[in-house]
């Protein structure tokens, strides 16, 4: 009787010990959170730390045309990867996403022109940011419409902050 009783004894602190060990804690909450974070990241191409240096160096201003107000950023870039001549770069480009690799923004860009979009190419940032451009534009007007129909344009998928009107720091771009 007695080893019975030692032996549910052991059997309780044993399944004790296993029912503790398999609760969920903090640190797996956090473990868990940070391994999804790292996903999203690569997935959208841009870190948040990448993002976060995008927006501190990029000067934040809005371009009123007709009443609208569209979101636009003054960015020292250079065009990349010979995707288009320096000097058919114009004072206003629609940014439609950002990547960290050249290839992800070539082969957006590739989508972007069999959408219809054939003035796409590509500028890079100092950080080497590769931001795909849908088009370049010489007045506010044309960037305006532009912008719009990029909106409204199902072929052409863009998630927040995007798109949003790039204007060169340095003009003509190099």
């Amino acid at each position: 009787m007695k080893l019975m009783f030692k032996a549910a004894m052991a059997f309780v602190v044993i399944a004790s010990f296993a029912i503790s060990g398999c609760k969920t804690s903090e640190e797996n909450y956090k473990a868990a959170y940070e391994i999804a974070r790292q996903k999203k990241e690569e997935a959208s191409g841009v870190g948040s730390d990448v993002y976060d240096k995008m927006k501190k160096e990029a000067i934040d201003t809005r371009l009123i045309v007709d009443g609208d107000s569209l979101p636009m950023n003054t960015v020292n870039v250079k065009v990349a990867a010979q995707s288009i001549d320096p000097a058919e770069v114009k004072q206003y480009n629609i940014v439609v996403n950002g990547f960290k690799q050249v290839f992800n923004a070539k082969s957006q860009m590739t989508r972007l022109k069999a959408a219809g979009y054939t003035g796409a190419f590509l500028l890079e940032n100092a950080d080497a940011l590769y931001y795909v451009v849908a088009g370049s534009y010489t007045t506010a007007e044309e960037a305006a419409a532009a912008y719009n129909d990029i909106v409204k344009d199902r072929n052409v998928v863009v998630k927040a902050p995007y798109p949003w009107i790039l204007r060169p720091a340095r003009f003509p771009v190099r």
